[in-house]
């Protein structure tokens, strides 16, 4: 038996659900998806199976009572190689599942739902119609809490002006759109004067974000597997994408191994 935690928001939901199907397509027995209530709510709950046109996989009663038990065991340091991560014994898979050995096949697991797609029409034919549109994205939100801000951090100002200078170099004809939880201090900046600033709708998800930043040929992203997703499933091949060189504050953690060669780190 194999249980993949899903927990986090959309972009750490995403990976986990690669690493489920990854299991899953390897031929085992016994996979499952357990979805952890807690974490979930922390971030707004569920939203891949609303976003993508994916089907919601089931948890039995008695998946949910392997993942408490393993739990306990955890906390009492006993058993560990039944939820050791990093031993292929491990029955219950905790981590947030960022590798690139396990989303070769996102693009096929991810459709967008048509209805989402439906849902900034006025956006997407703008991107649609540029000649060059580049996705701008700026986290900052949750980020800026003092909790965060220490272990994740946030890209400054000078990160997107050199990103969005190196594109400009490249290609002169670019339309930037900028996406972010912090539109005020995006305005306030002077890269971003000539872009476009996609405003989020009140009775839109977020996730339709996601969907409008796929539809750019070429992306800056902030420190954020939401951005990541954004330019990595979008449909253009050789597209210039740019991420922050340090993806995080915490000096003692490690770059999570999800970044194509062809990416550029600034």
């Amino acid at each position: 038996m194999k249980i993949v935690c899903l927990k986090g928001g959309l972009g750490n939901q995403m990976f986990e659900y690669c690493r489920f199907r990854d299991l899953k397509e390897s031929g085992l027995s016994g996979v499952y998806l357990y979805y952890d209530r807690r974490r979930l709510k922390q971030h707004g709950g569920v939203k891949c199976f609303d976003c993508f046109d994916i089907g919601r996989p089931a948890c039995p009663w008695r998946v949910s009572a392997v993942v408490g038990l393993l739990k306990i065991c955890r906390g009492l340091g006993v058993l560990r190689k039944l939820y050791d991560d990093e031993r292929p014994t491990a029955v219950l898979i905790d981590d947030f599942c960022q590798d690139r050995r396990f989303i070769s096949n996102a693009r096929r697991y991810f459709s967008f739902r048509p209805e989402v797609k439906r849902m900034r029409a006025d956006v997407a034919e703008q991107i649609r119609a540029a000649a060059c549109p580049v996705a701008v994205h700026v986290r900052r939100g949750d980020y800026l809490h003092p909790s965060n801000l220490s272990a994740f951090g946030v890209c400054g100002a000078d990160y997107f002006r050199t990103g969005i200078q190196l594109v400009k170099d490249r290609y002169p004809e670019a339309r930037f759109f900028f996406f972010s939880d912090d539109m005020e201090w995006v305005r306030q900046q002077p890269w971003a004067a000539d872009g476009v600033c996609v405003e989020r709708n009140g009775l839109c998800p977020d996730y339709v974000d996601l969907y409008l930043m796929t539809l750019c040929r070429h992306h800056i992203i902030s420190n954020s597997t939401f951005g990541f997703w954004g330019a990595y499933l979008a449909a253009g091949e050789g597209g210039t994408n740019i991420y922050p060189k340090r993806w995080f504050a915490e000096p003692s953690w490690a770059d999570p191994p999800i970044f194509p060669s062809s990416w550029i780190a600034v």
